[in-house]
C-alpha cells in the first residue's frame, strides 16, 4: 500500500523563525516528529512518501501515487490542513487525519474519510489492516494512554535532515499540574510517561546517522514531569554525548520548578542542555492563582530565572494577558518583568479558551465564549469575552509587543542575559560549516543593511569587547531577534490596530432603533 504523509502548513507566527531561517540556510525550524513517529508504526512493506509543506510544496502527482494520505496537524495548521482534505478528496484518494486537532475536535473533520481521536500506538495496526481490507472504520477513538515502551524508533530517514534548523525527539507525554488554559493534561493525562533511555538514546543514534549535527529539541510539554525518570535518563545521555564528541546540544520544556532544583539542572546542563522553554505566564500572584499555576507562586519568579542562568540554562518564556483577575496595570508590570529577569525570547500572548481545557468548559458554563472557532493563534483577538474591555485589552498588548520588540529594548535584554548567563563546560560542540556561515550573514545583513544597525552594532561590539566567550550566543539572539522584532512590524502591530479599530468602529456605530407596539 502506499501512503503518502503530510504535514501541513504552519502560518507565521514568533514561533515560525520565518524571517530569521535565510540566514541559517534551512526551510523550517524542526520536522513533524507525530508524523515520522506514525510512520514507524506502519507496516513495513507499505511504501512511504513524507511531505512536510513547511519544506516543500505538496505536488497533485504526489496525491495522485497515493493510496491514503495520512495527515496530522495542531490548531494552527487548520487552514492548511482542511485545504489538503479538499484537495484528496477531489482526488478520489482518502485521507485519515490524526493528532492534537483532530483529538481535541473531530467534529471539524466532516470532509476527512478517517479520523483518528487519542493516540497511535495500540491503535495504528488495526486501522492499517482495515485500510488494507479496505473496511476502515469513519472514526477510531483510542482512550487509552499507552506505555510509551512500546513507541518505536520514528523514521528520521524519511526526512530532508538539512531542511531543518534543529532536530527532535520525544522523552514523555503528560504533565503533572493542573493549568486551567492549558490541554495537556486532557490529550495526555496528568501522569506523565516515559520511554526508556535506551530508546532516547536509539532515536538519537538514529539522527547521528542522517548526518544532521547542531540542536535537538526534547518536545516535552514538561520534560522534568517524571523527576524520578529524568534523573535515570540524564547520566545515561551525558555519557551518549560525550563518546560521540558532543555532536548535539539540547534545549526542551519545563516548568519553572526546576528553578529549585540545583542538581537537577546541574544534571541537565552535564547532560548537554543548554535552555529551557517555560511557561511564566504572568507577574500577578492574583491571576496564577486564578488559573491554579500553584508551581509559580512558591517562589519568587524573577530570582528563579537569574538562577537558572548563572547555572547555565537559559530561559525562554510564555506569558498569557487577559486573565479575569488582571487590572489595567498587568501590562507595564509584564514589561518590567521581562526586562528584569533578562528573557530575550518572551512569548507574549491573548488568553484563548482552546477545546477540552477546564477554561473552555467554565466559561461555557458562564455563557462567554463567542462562536468563533480559535485556530491556537493567540497573538490577537480572543476567543471569549473577557473582563477588562478589549479595546483597552488589544491596546495594552499592543504596548507590551511594541516595546519589548522595539530594537534597543530587545539588544538591552539580551545584554543582561548575558550578564548572567554563566556556560556550563559541559554546553560546548564543534561548531558547524553552516553556523560560521549564519553568523557572517549576520553581520552582513543584519550589521549593513537592517534598520537597527547601529544598536547592533553596538551590541556586537559590547559583547565582544565584554564578554568574547559569549560572541557566539550573542549573534545567535541577534539573529533570532530580527525575527521577532519583524514579525511584530510587519505583521502582529497592524493586525492588532486593524482589530483595535474595528471594535471601536463597532462600538461608536448606533444600533437600530427599536420600533415600539
Amino acid at each position: 500500500m502506499r501512503a503518502l504523509l503530510v504535514n501541513p502548513l504552519f502560518p507565521d507566527t514568533y514561533w515560525s523563525q520565518r524571517h530569521a531561517l535565510p540566514w541559517v540556510r534551512r526551510k523550517c525550524l524542526i520536522p513533524p516528529l507525530g508524523l515520522i513517529t506514525v510512520a514507524a508504526m506502519l507496516p513495513r512493506h507499505w511504501s512511504l512518501e513524507l511531505v512536510d509543506m513547511n519544506v516543500e510544496p505538496l505536488t497533485d502527482d504526489a496525491i495522485a501515487r497515493a493510496d491514503v494520505v495520512m495527515l496530522t496537524g495542531m490548531l494552527a495548521q487548520r487552514d492548511s490542513l482542511h485545504e489538503v482534505i479538499g484537495r484528496c478528496r477531489a482526488a478520489g484518494v482518502p485521507t485519515v487525519v490524526g493528532g492534537p486537532y483532530a483529538t481535541s475536535l473531530p467534529e471539524d473533520f466532516g470532509k476527512a474519510d478517517h479520523v483518528v481521536v487519542g493516540e497511535a500506538e495500540e491503535l495504528v495496526a488495526d486501522l492499517a489492516a482495515d485500510l488494507e481490507a479496505g473496511r476502515a472504520r469513519r472514526i477510531y477513538r483510542e482512550a487509552r494512554k499507552p506505555g510509551l515502551d512500546i513507541t518505536p524508533v520514528p523514521r528520521f530517514d524519511l526526512l530532508r535532515p538539512r531542511a531543518y534548523h534543529h532536530m527532535a525527539v520525544q522523552f514523555s507525554r503528560g504533565c503533572p499540574f493542573s493549568c486551567e488554559f492549558c490541554d495537556i493534561t486532557s490529550l495526555f493525562g496528568h501522569r506523565p510517561r516515559t520511554k526508556t533511555s535506551a530508546q532516547v538514546l536509539a532515536e538519537l543514534e538514529a539522527i547521528h546517522a542522517t548526518g544532521f549535527r547542531g540542536e535537538v529539541f526534547f518536545v516535552d510539554d514538561n520534560f522534568i514531569g517524571n523527576k524520578k525518570a529524568v534523573r535515570e535518563l540524564l547520566p545515561e545521555l551525558a555519557r551518549w554525548r560525550e563518546a560521540r564528541g558532543r555532536p548535539f546540544t539540547f534545549y526542551t520544556e519545563a516548568s519553572m520548578n526546576l528553578a529549585q532544583d540545583d542538581a537537577l539542572i546541574d544534571a541537565m546542563t552535564r547532560a548537554g542542555f543548554g535552555a529551557a522553554f517555560m511557561g511564566i505566564e504572568t507577574p500577578s500572584e492574583s491571576a496564577l492563582r486564578e488559573t491554579h499555576k500553584l508551581q509559580n507562586t512558591r517562589f519568587d519568579l524573577v530570582t528563579g530565572v537569574h538562577r537558572l542562568l548563572e547555572r547555565g540554562i537559559d530561559v525562554w518564556a510564555g506569558f498569557i494577558v487577559g486573565f479575569d483577575s488582571e487590572g489595567r496595570d498587568i501590562f507595564d508590570r509584564m514589561i518590567r518583568f521581562v526586562q528584569n529577569a533578562a528573557i530575550p525570547y518572551a512569548m507574549v500572548g491573548v488568553l484563548h479558551a482552546l477545546p477540552r481545557t477546564r477554561l473552555f468548559e467554565r466559561l461555557t458554563g458562564e455563557g462567554r465564549l463567542i462562536e468563533t472557532p480559535t485556530d491556537g493563534d493567540q497573538f490577537g483577538l480572543t476567543n471569549f469575552v473577557t473582563k477588562m474591555d478589549p479595546v483597552a485589552l488589544l491596546t495594552g498588548y499592543r504596548k507590551v509587543l511594541e516595546t519589548l520588540y522595539e530594537p534597543s529594548v530587545y539588544f538591552e535584554r539580551c545584554r543582561r542575559n548575558l550578564e548572567r548567563w554563566k556556560p556550563s563546560r559541559f554546553g560546548s560542540r564543534p561548531r558547524t560549516l553552516n553556523e560560521y556561515g549564519a553568523a557572517l550573514r549576520s553581520l552582513l545583513s543584519q550589521g549593513r543593511g537592517a534598520g537597527y544597525r547601529r544598536v547592533y552594532r553596538s551590541f556586537l561590539g559590547w559583547a565582544a569587547t565584554r564578554h568574547p566567550s559569549k560572541l557566539g550566543r550573542a549573534i545567535g539572539q541577534a539573529i533570532a531577534g530580527h525575527h521577532y522584532i519583524m514579525y511584530t512590524r510587519q505583521t502582529v502591530i497592524p493586525r492588532l490596530e486593524r482589530q483595535i479599530e474595528e471594535l471601536t468602529r463597532a462600538r461608536a456605530t448606533p444600533r437600530p432603533a427599536q420600533i415600539s407596539a
